[in-house]
Formats: structure tokens, sequence, C-alpha cells
């Protein structure tokens, strides 16, 4: 099976944030054992879980991570999922994950291209937890420390908290969907307002308001920036394997000091790169943030723009930032927090939903 097969086949059943955030940078490989539950959507016959060795957007000043980064040379030792009907059980049975056939894989050093398992048999329902466990040994890696699921990896006989393991970038089910609807955006969309396995930030929100044949993949990443993404490498094209992309971003590019011009020349650049590829584009204006000083002025000035200016290049616009911001003269202030908390969360999905924009 090609990657082009696997997008065919396979599309998102959990609507938990998805990314390779950071490189780990330990002075020798060692070997790490972890777990993930991941609640699934809807279910499917068949899964298969896609992986990458590329750090997809820069973690908070670059100084340990940037965009695009390739890790080292690392290998998978094992691999195994179960199903549970409640997170952090046990499965009762378990199913080796293979490569190719084989139960172990290596990752070359340098390697950029992403890759999946083989299928794996499952038989799952929505609701279902999927126990998803990995041994990896390596020095340099991918892991999302941010992620808004609980990761714990194996110390002797005990379960300790760490993200230090690979995650998978999709689960992906072979159900028949309609439509793949994804949400490209930064640690608001990936939900770090909301606490963990809660599954209550808005993408998620959002999904449950859908028909059932829509599968949603939520490509939202911690630190995000519009620059990254508008490299066109490989997280803006996971994104363009959906028929409907949402796009919130902005926060972090202002934040870290570009200007009102750069993002908005950045957010046009991602409007017309996910166009080109066929996609329906839905973009967000920027969400409020607390901002101060000229990060203020410049989140004005792109708000304006996106509603005014590039609204003529994408497909839809959904105003978050009306629906999340206070009042004027202070739009700019979060009612529900920078990072929305399930209230705002609920709130804003009940106004996207209510807007028809797919």
């Amino acid at each position: 099976m090609t990657l082009t097969d696997f997008y065919k086949t396979y599309s998102s059943d959990c609507t938990a944030g998805s990314a390779n955030q950071v490189l780990t940078r330990d002075a020798q490989a060692v070997t790490r054992c972890g777990r993930i539950y991941y609640r699934l959507s809807h279910g499917g016959e068949h899964y298969a879980l896609l992986f990458s060795n590329q750090i997809d957007s820069t973690f908070s000043d670059g100084s340990i991570s940037v965009a695009n980064d390739i890790g080292g040379d690392w290998d998978i030792l094992s691999l195994r999922v179960g199903l549970t009907q409640t997170h952090g059980a046990e499965p009762k049975v378990w199913h080796t994950v293979t490569f190719g056939g084989c139960e172990k894989k290596h990752v070359s050093a340098g390697d950029t291209a992403p890759f999946f398992c083989d299928p794996i048999p499952l038989s799952a329902v929505g609701g279902e937890y999927l126990c998803y466990e990995i041994t990896v040994f390596g020095a340099c890696y991918p892991y999302h420390e941010e992620m808004t699921l609980n990761v714990v990896i194996r110390d002797g006989d005990h379960w300790i908290p760490s993200k230090k393991i690979p995650a998978p970038l999709m689960i992906g089910s072979d159900r028949c969907v309609t439509r793949r609807i994804g949400f490209l955006g930064d640690s608001i969309t990936q939900g770090c307002g909301t606490g963990y396995d809660s599954y209550t930030h808005w993408a998620a929100k959002i999904a449950e308001g859908l028909p059932a044949d829509d599968s949603v993949w939520n490509l939202g990443i911690g630190y995000a920036r519009a620059y990254d993404a508008a490299t066109d490498r490989g997280w803006l094209t996971r994104v363009k394997q959906c028929d409907i992309v949402n796009v919130c971003m902005g926060v972090n590019d202002l934040l870290r000091g570009r200007t009102g011009e750069e993002v908005v020349s950045d957010l046009t650049t991602i409007v017309r790169a996910l166009k080109s590829a066929g996609c329906r584009v839905i973009l967000f204006t920027v969400p409020p943030f607390d901002m101060q000083g000229n990060a203020k002025d410049y989140w004005y000035f792109v708000n304006d723009k996106i509603r005014l200016t590039i609204s003529n290049e994408a497909d839809a616009v959904f105003d978050f930032a009306a629906v999340l911001g206070q009042n004027a003269p202070n739009a700019h202030m979060s009612v529900y927090g920078g990072h929305p908390n399930a209230e705002g969360c609920a709130v804003a999905a009940k106004a996207y939903l209510a807007a028809k924009l797919i």
C-alpha cells in the first residue's frame, strides 16, 4: 500500500490533537515503553496508524525544535493495541502491530516520508478506547510534549507520566466516510484549555454535531505558527488530504513578533495552497488572547483583513474572535480564557454549527 492508498482507505477516528511537536535530545539512545488511550469517534473494522520523523511546527522559542526538523535513527521495538470500554483499563485482547509484516520498524535519520503500519483488525465501535502501547529505542525522535491526553511510560513495575514516546499522527479507520474534515491550528485548536482526556475542546464538540459519515482530523499543535504551515512541508501536506479544512492560526505569530502584514501574507499562502490541492477552506478570525502593545494592534489589523480581504480567497469565514472575545472596545480580550475552557469551546462549537459553513 502506498501513502496515497493509505489516505484513500483510512480517515481519522479520534478528535484528539495529533502532531509531532518536539524531538527528544537524549545524550544516548534509550529504551522507553509508553501508553496512550485514544477515544474512538465512530469505529471501524480495520485500523492503521500514521507516523512521521519530521517536526510540524516550532516549539516555544525554537531553542529545542523548529518546524521541519528531522529526527535521528530510532527503532520501534514493539507496538500493540487493544480495545477497552473505559479509559485506563487493561485490554482483554492485544493486537500486535506490524510494519510490512515485521514486528519491528527502523526509522532512518533524515527520513521525511510518513510511514504507516499494516492493517489492524479491531472491529471497534464509537466511544471505545484504543490502548496504544509502544516500545521505542533511540536518542532523537518526535513526540508531543503538550498532548492533551495522559501519556505514561513504564518505570520498573509502575507507569509514570511522561510524553516522551512517538504518538500516531492519525488513528485511521477504514470506515466509509463522505467528508474528511480537518482542523489546522495551534494549542487553541488542539484543546489546551480543556481537561486532559476530556474531549471537550471545540473541534471535538463540533465533531459531535456533524453527520456520522463525516470524519474529523485535529491537526492542532501547541505553539504553532502560520509561517511554519506556509512552508508547505509535511504538516500542510497531511492537511491537504482533507476535503474541508478549518484554518485557525495567528496567535503565536503575533506573540512572537510577526507584523500584521506578515501574518496576512502567511494566511493567504496557506489558503491558496489548500485551495490548489482541492480543499474547501474555512478561515477563522484570530481568537482573542489578551494581547497588548503591537501584538494587539496587529490582531485587529489581521482580523479586519480576514473579514474584508482574505475572505475572498477562502470559501467561508468563521468569526471566532467575535464569538470568544469581549465587547468593543475590548474585543481582543477573551471571555473564556486565551485557551478557551470547556464552556467557551461549547459556545464556539454551537456558533460554528449554527453558521452552517459545511
